[in-house]
């Protein structure tokens, strides 16, 4: 029982890594710029909100197929498949996850108030600069709570996943994927145990948000 919580930790904490690393740019440029590109790479990005996550599962199953040519290539030239494999529920659980990230990054950098930047390019600061020392010491908290949104979401991934790396006990086996198979089996003790930790990750990751939120309230009230 003890696997599928593995798995389901590491390929959260994978797929929100992803995230943020590849959101955190996109996010900034376009909270601060206007480009003629910015609707077709939104649009792109929050798709999979709008898409059943069978649909995604589906539409990377074409792509990393090995009978697909992008999959077959990786399969032929490093003998590796991403399907039915962990690495394949990380990808799933990351495009999952991106429209959750990038919407609370880009929120986050739209609530910095454009004085405080203005001030700091009135006083020579490079681009990095403000971003350090302007932008993240202003905004850090609703980041981190976008965050644990998109943690909590990475956790919970079910349709996608399942699409991608299947279920396969002791490799590919999540919490989510492990719950459904286990109620099919008549396991439903093992069912709940899973299902309660989960809901406890939730709980505190909601409560630390709710914490975040209202720190940042306060704050911008303050300034």
């Amino acid at each position: 029982m003890f696997t599928p919580v593995w798995h389901s930790i590491l390929i959260a904490v994978v797929s929100t890594t992803i995230a943020f690393l590849a959101m955190l740019p996109l996010s900034y440029y376009f909270a601060r710029a206007k480009s003629k590109f910015q609707l077709p790479v939104e649009t792109l990005i929050l798709l999979p909100l709008v898409l059943p996550p069978t649909v995604v599962g589906l539409i990377l199953l074409s792509i990393f197929g090995k009978n697909n040519w992008f999959g077959g290539f990786i399969f032929n030239t490093f003998h590796f498949s991403f399907i039915f494999s962990l690495a394949g529920a990380i990808i799933a659980t990351t495009i999952i996850i991106l429209p959750i990230m990038y919407q609370g990054l880009k929120a986050a950098f739209l609530s910095i108030d454009h004085e405080l930047v203005w001030a700091a390019e009135t006083l020579s600061a490079t681009s990095s600069q403000i971003f350090r020392k302007v932008i993240l010491p202003n905004c850090w908290q609703p980041i981190l709570a976008g965050i644990l949104l998109s943690f909590c979401r990475a956790m919970g991934e079910f349709g996608a996943t399942l699409m991608v790396a299947g279920y396969i006990e002791g490799k590919t086996d999540t919490i989510a994927s492990g719950i459904y198979f286990m109620v099919q089996q008549g396991n439903m003790k093992a069912a709940f145990y899973l299902g309660l930790f989960n809901l406890l990750i939730g709980v505190a990751a909601l409560f630390i948000i709710h914490v975040l939120t209202v720190r940042q309230s306060q704050l911008m009230r303050g300034m």
